[in-house]
């Protein structure tokens, strides 16, 4: 009887053991890379960038989006619905694989997509796990659609390259700070309640030559994919743009400066021959709120050290006040662009540097009085900048070149 029960008992994992009911096999799967969100004619519409494991393949040089054979490694394919889930949906009247978003590298919205409000685009994003929440987000001037079917030379999957030119740019240049989707839905529903999205576009003449695998038959395009400004929401509405150094200017006021290039002028000149260039490799923000009356300053820290890259001024740069003098224009030249960065987002009536939270939390009684009217409170919030900058290497030569040459000439004669 014992070994009855044990037998039958064997025979009933057994049958959990044999495998799982519900699997997925992996050649069901349309593994998703990017996303498109746009409104077209009152409904949704979603482009979904999908690789096609048969061209995955190294082709012949092996880039600009094609696999083996020469054929492009992804597909895209645009779907309707009223709502967002329905247009997720109607794509299996058209696809015969369940599509997979683990892999989702970048996540573009339309133009009026983001007019039309985006809410809904971060709800789907929360309420399914199938989404992830770590996804980057762009925004276009135009149909997002349109920019997931440009191929990205000389990247095989143009979705991860859109990604990692978002990526690399944040941590390069900080011009169009990257933010992600949980990022973003923590902004709009911030007390600033203000959010910047890079906006990636076409530049230079669009011959439509890279929606085809006839990219790979010239060594550059006419038309290429490049960040080019910053969209900005306040709340779930987009309100409008910033040019790059605006958008420079918010990314000094929101400390997320990771590295970049600063073009100087001569300290000795009016500023407008800015030939120099300086490398920013560490830099650190803090905000401070002080009341001021009825109304608030912020308190401003900006602490700054780099290397000097290229140096066509005059002066001996062994000596420390030649390079105080460089530092003093380069802590100016930062001032400038986070003043023009401040103007914008006054003029745009959005606070983008998040000062809102840094009151709330300081001033709790005072920010009940200004919540309801913080977007014209902006106005008269002044800032009060303290700017330091560290020359670390200022190089192997302690004169430019051209000052070392006219040396060597008067030396001569």
């Amino acid at each position: 009887m014992r070994k009855l029960k044990a037998c039958f008992l064997l025979l009933l994992l057994s049958l959990f053991l044999a495998g799982c009911w519900n699997r997925t096999e992996l050649n069901e799967l349309g593994i998703t890379v990017a996303t498109g969100f746009d409104r077209e004619n009152g409904k949704w519409s979603m482009s979904y960038q999908m690789v096609v494991p048969s061209a995955m393949g190294t082709g012949q040089g092996g880039s600009g989006g094609s696999g083996g054979g020469g054929r492009p490694s992804v597909h895209v394919f645009t779907t309707e619905g009223t709502s967002i889930r329905e247009a997720a949906d109607m794509g299996y009247v058209e696809n015969p694989r369940r599509l997979y978003f683990a892999h989702t590298d970048i996540l573009i919205i339309g133009r009026e997509a983001a007019e039309y409000g985006i809410n809904q685009i971060l709800g789907l994003y929360f309420r399914n796990n199938d989404a992830r929440e770590t996804v980057l987000v762009a925004l276009t001037d135009g149909k997002a659609r349109d920019i997931l079917l440009k191929l990205v030379p000389a990247e095989k999957m143009p979705g991860p390259a859109l990604a990692d030119i978002i990526q690399k740019e944040s941590t390069f240049s900080s011009i169009f700070p990257k933010i992600r989707v949980y990022e973003l839905a923590q902004k709009i529903l911030s007390d600033a309640g203000g959010a910047g999205v890079p906006t990636i576009q076409f530049s230079g003449k669009d011959d439509h030559g890279m929606e085809s695998m006839e990219t790979e038959k010239t060594i550059s395009s006419s038309s290429k994919l490049k960040l080019t400004k910053l969209g900005v929401f306040r709340r779930n509405q987009f309100i409008g743009w910033m040019n790059r150094e605006e958008s420079f200017g918010i990314s000094w006021l929101s400390n997320q400066v990771k590295g970049s290039t600063l073009a100087f002028g001569c300290p000795e000149t009016d500023n407008k021959s800015r030939q120099s260039a300086f490398r920013v490799t560490n830099a650190k923000t803090t905000v401070k709120p002080v009341k001021s009356g009825e109304h608030f300053k912020m308190k401003i820290k900006v602490r700054v050290k780099g290397d000097l890259l290229e140096f066509q001024c005059k002066g001996d740069l062994t000596k420390p006040e030649e390079i105080r003098k460089i530092e003093k224009t380069l802590e100016e030249e930062i001032q400038s662009i986070i003043q023009s960065g401040w103007k914008a987002a006054q003029k745009m009536r959005v606070d983008l540097p998040g000062f809102a939270d840094k009151v709330h939390r300081k001033y709790p009684k005072a920010w009940k009085e200004k919540k309801a009217s913080w977007e014209e409170e902006l106005a008269s919030i002044e800032l009060d900048l303290d700017i330091k900058v560290s020359v670390q290497r200022p190089g192997l030569t302690n004169k430019s070149f051209d000052q070392l040459q006219k040396e060597t000439v008067e030396q001569d004669s």
